[in-house]
């Protein structure tokens, strides 16, 4: 009997989602989300800040750190607050944009949801074997296992970046210090814009995926669109439609 039901569920859930089902999964907060595209989002302001305001950040905070620790034996608290807050005022801009970029990334793909269901007290959230089941499922092993195939690209892509940039790397220790900072930032550029195309190559293939997932999980068996279907006839205010036109059909042929 457990085989059949899995079968039911699995295999007979043959015709798409109806509004009415769309609005429910999207009451539960069950919505397609891709983490790729918030990671292409937040790599993608991170990349575009650094390369418009990237020099002039680095240039603030080398006139700062040069400041303050030309005279470090003197530094006193005050001053060592000073600096710190010099710091925080140059690299606020910077974080927050990376913040609202990671608030506005899970927006992209499925909107603004709210969805207080989700957050109510459910008993079964505290059974650890409910987590572990979870995590040993089909989708859980799949997710795990496609996380360390990514994991194991991104490393290799940046290995293969270092081991080309290798010479300009050992070049740094006998150049300037301005020099230094500016080629040493545009490496850090470089190899931040080829992880923003490989992660841009994810979300192109992860968003279509998470979408089918989605459509698939909240699809419908043959028997569940009858139901909806009864229960709609059977609504009150369905029933109160018919009864108004008919009575307009009514006064209509009496005139």
């Amino acid at each position: 009997m457990g085989e059949s039901m899995a079968e039911e569920s699995d295999y007979s859930r043959t015709e798409p989602a109806s509004e009415k089902r769309l609005e429910q999964a999207r009451a539960e907060g069950r919505v397609p989300r891709s983490a790729e595209l918030a990671s292409l989002l937040v790599a993608g302001v991170m990349a575009g800040g650094l390369a418009i305001w990237g020099a002039q950040l680095f240039g603030r905070l080398q006139q700062l750190f040069s400041g303050h620790f030309r005279h470090a034996a003197q530094l006193t608290a005050e001053a060592a607050l000073a600096f710190a807050r010099q710091s925080a005022v140059e690299i606020l801009p910077f974080l927050i944009a990376l913040f609202v970029a990671a608030l506005a990334a899970p927006l992209l793909l499925s909107g603004w949801v709210f969805a207080p269901r989700v957050v109510r007290f459910r008993g079964e959230r505290l059974n650890p074997f409910f987590a572990f089941s979870r995590l040993f499922s089909a989708n859980g092993l799949f997710d795990g296992f496609r996380a360390v195939l990514k994991i194991a690209a991104l490393a290799l892509l940046l290995y293969v970046y270092y081991r080309l940039n290798l010479d300009a790397l050992a070049e740094l220790a006998s150049m300037p210090l301005p020099q230094a900072v500016a080629a040493t930032g545009g490496l850090l550029l470089g190899g931040l814009f080829l992880l923003l195309g490989a992660v841009l190559l994810a979300a192109l293939l992860d968003v279509p995926w998470q979408w089918w997932r989605y459509l698939r999980s909240v699809a419908m068996t043959r028997a569940e669109v009858l139901a909806e279907a009864r229960e709609a006839e059977g609504s009150p205010e369905l029933k109160a439609r018919i009864r108004a036109r008919r009575h307009a059909l009514r006064q209509r042929s009496a005139q």
